[in-house]
């Protein structure tokens, strides 16, 4: 990407659009990707939940999943990008941030580099006039870095990102608080429902109505122990419970409702 190619207005209107009229997080995170791909050439793409300051993953496309699991046990616990936007509410992409001789440096791009990415780049998805979340995205290889007209852009995809998930918060499907909203039902009796929490924390609900021990769940999934501890204990706040034993009977009783 040797820089910000120029995107007509009506690229960006259509692409916004698309983005803003998506009603599953599935959908959205599709559409997402497919529209910072045509504004800026980005090939991964990440929108997170924020407990706080701490980030949840609600959807990602484009991204190995051993890269979430080296952000939530590392970056992601200290997100100086997250801090950003909290700070001044504006998009961000690392070369900027952490300037120039500073950013080959810096634990984001060892992080990125690892992965196959170069740069990044992060903004903020509102409800009700507050950050709730960000919009992460990275491009692979040797890529130029972003320009001011690549965080415009992007600035227009959290605001249609915004409104998408200011749908799924009237629709049940969001809690404006806390995120997804989780059904644990099956109408078979079977194991929960997994399309509104993100993908590794459903995975480890799953495992553990199943009975399986912390350990038991990171050797299934290939992740630390660790890992699934916070995994865990962010399940049991999201749903009120005290402990991994009370999560487990509300799982498997149907009573999930952040």
């Amino acid at each position: 990407m040797p820089g910000a190619r120029h995107v007509p207005e009506r690229t960006l209107a259509e692409s916004a659009m698309l983005v803003a009229e998506s009603r599953t997080l599935d959908a959205l995170g599709r559409n997402c990707r497919q529209a910072i791909g045509r504004l800026t050439g980005s090939s991964g793409v990440g929108l997170y939940w924020l407990n706080g300051d701490t980030p949840e993953l609600l959807y990602s496309t484009g991204v190995d999943e051993g890269f979430h699991d080296d952000y939530e046990t590392g970056l992601g616990k200290s997100d100086p990008f997250i801090d950003s936007i909290l700070r001044h509410g504006r998009v961000v992409d690392g070369l900027s941030l952490i300037g120039a001789y500073h950013w080959p440096r810096s634990i984001p791009y060892d992080l990125l580099r690892t992965w196959g990415f170069c740069h990044d780049m992060c903004g903020p998805l509102r409800f009700d006039g507050r950050v709730v979340g960000v919009f992460y995205t990275a491009n692979r290889g040797r890529s130029a870095p972003y320009t001011e007209e690549h965080r415009e852009r992007m600035d227009v995809l959290c605001r249609a990102t915004s409104l998408a998930l200011a749908h799924m918060v009237e629709a049940g499907i969001l809690d404006a608080r806390t995120g997804p909203v989780a059904r644990a039902r099956a109408p078979d009796g079977g194991s929960p429902s997994r399309e509104l929490l993100p993908p590794r924390a459903a995975e480890v609900a799953r495992l553990l109505c199943r009975g399986k021990t912390n350990k038991e769940i990171a050797r299934d999934m290939g992740i630390s122990d660790q890992t699934v501890k916070e995994h865990v204990a962010g399940l049991c706040r999201r749903f009120g419970a005290l402990n991994r034993t009370e999560l487990a009977v509300r799982l498997q009783r149907g009573l999930l409702r952040a």
